[in-house]
């Protein structure tokens, strides 16, 4: 409970009617009135009426800084005072836990005498009590000084534990509700978010009489960092991006709409993939902080020649399958992930010739790092099964059979990551 107190000059009952009735009052208030600061006042000028004492302070616990601040003072024309935790008296209190009544303030060693100096006030009594909510959580700390004639005694400390239990209860009542509101902010912000996103993700395939195209993202969370894109290029040629950014969420998707915008950008005016992902990664490395990072690989379907040529930065490698052999075939990765150092070069594969029945799989890690319920994850050889079983059908076949074998996998559990898939096939 803290430090004894003394019983002085205890009130009649008509006093302790009236008193009770003051508290009455603030407990009605806490649910009229709606304004926290309103609230809080009416707390500290009932504190000090039935306390008879000179003024009071409400302090508010700032977690961040561990700190507490003065967010009612009377008597005091400065706007905030702070006091760290564990710190003065008002800091003990909080620390504690305690309530602290002193009857000679300038006895006490924890008593910090500057404020005194700094305004003219003269100290002589405090009583200082922690608001606490139900869970015993520290919202801040109600202090009490100058009691009219004498100090501070057992009747005072009930009547200020009562008040600041109400103070506690609009404290922690103002948190929730801001908690609240602040979770509503940020989901509607991932909702506008994740439309754009969805909004930026091609809605139909290219047009090729050479080749057969589609594509399939599912974001894991609200906003994810995968993305796909076709890019029409000169002479019916097709730019194909697959990439996945570091992370999820809004950042994530920020990042996401920067790259395909400065890509869509440089691969206008520039046909060769290993001069847009130097190009874009100078762009990209500029602003990424350390930890932030793109895998990204783009390629050029070339109708005439019906070949792909790609460059890759740190991305996984295309998924070939050779309809001649009923066999994959393993491809490079010929560069690192974008954005980690300017100027590094992404040297091209050599072109790809694609030829009746191969099926040309692009994909993000979320396809085959993808675990079950067990830990195990979809893997490979999992992945090159399920296109093998669509071969002789139409890409949107080959996109939907990888799809149905993964969920089929995984079965109630759901993707950890995004899950990124874009298939060609000649024609």
């Amino acid at each position: 409970m803290g430090e004894p107190s003394r019983i002085l000059n205890p009130p009649d009952m008509s006093q302790k009617v009236q008193d009770l009735e003051t508290v009455l009052e603030v407990s009605r208030a806490i649910t009229a009135e709606k304004d926290l600061d309103r609230l809080l006042a009416i707390i500290t000028d009932a504190s000090t009426k039935i306390l008879r004492a000179d003024r009071s302070s409400l302090f508010i616990l700032d977690d961040q800084r561990n700190e507490l601040w003065t967010r009612i003072a009377q008597g005091l024309d400065t706007k905030e005072i702070r006091v760290p935790v564990g710190r003065g008296i008002v800091g003990f209190v909080a620390e504690a836990k305690q309530v602290v009544n002193i009857p000679d303030a300038y006895a006490d060693p924890r008593f910090n005498q500057e404020v005194d100096k700094r305004t003219g006030y003269r100290t002589r009594t405090i009583l200082c009590v922690p608001l606490l909510t139900y869970e015993n959580k520290v919202m801040g700390v109600i202090q009490v000084l100058n009691k009219q004639g004498e100090a501070f005694g057992d009747y005072d400390v009930s009547l200020l534990m009562a008040l600041g239990s109400h103070a506690a209860i609009a404290l922690d009542n103002e948190r929730l509700v801001q908690h609240y509101l602040d979770k509503q902010k940020l989901q509607q912000a991932l909702e506008i978010a994740r439309e754009i996103q969805q909004n930026l993700i091609p809605k139909t395939a290219p047009e090729s009489p050479a080749f057969d195209v589609k594509g399939l993202s599912i974001a894991a969370d609200e906003t994810g960092g995968d993305f796909y894109d076709y890019l029409p290029l000169p002479d019916g040629k097709i730019g194909i991006v697959v990439a996945d950014v570091v992370g999820h969420g809004i950042g994530a998707a920020l990042l996401m709409a920067t790259a395909r915008a400065f890509l869509r950008a440089l691969g206008i005016s520039e046909q060769d993939p290993a001069k847009v992902l130097f190009s874009l990664n100078n762009l990209l490395a500029q602003d990424l902080d350390a930890g932030r990072f793109v895998t990204l690989l783009y390629g050029i379907l070339d109708p005439g020649t019906r070949t792909l040529v790609y460059s890759s930065a740190g991305h996984d490698s295309p998924t070939l399958y050779r309809a001649s052999t009923d066999d994959f075939v393993e491809l490079d990765s010929t560069g690192l992930p974008l954005g980690i150092m300017a100027d590094m070069d992404f040297p091209n594969a050599d072109p790809i010739p694609l030829g009746p029945g191969d099926i040309l799989a692009l994909t993000t890690d979320g396809v085959w790092e993808a675990p079950n319920a067990e830990g195990e994850a979809f893997g490979r050889d999992r992945m090159q099964q399920a296109m093998r079983g669509a071969r002789g059908r139409d890409s949107q076949a080959v996109v939907g059979g990888v799809h149905d074998a993964l969920m089929g996998f995984l079965g109630p559990v759901k993707p950890k990551d995004d899950v990124t898939l874009v298939v060609v096939k000649p024609i």
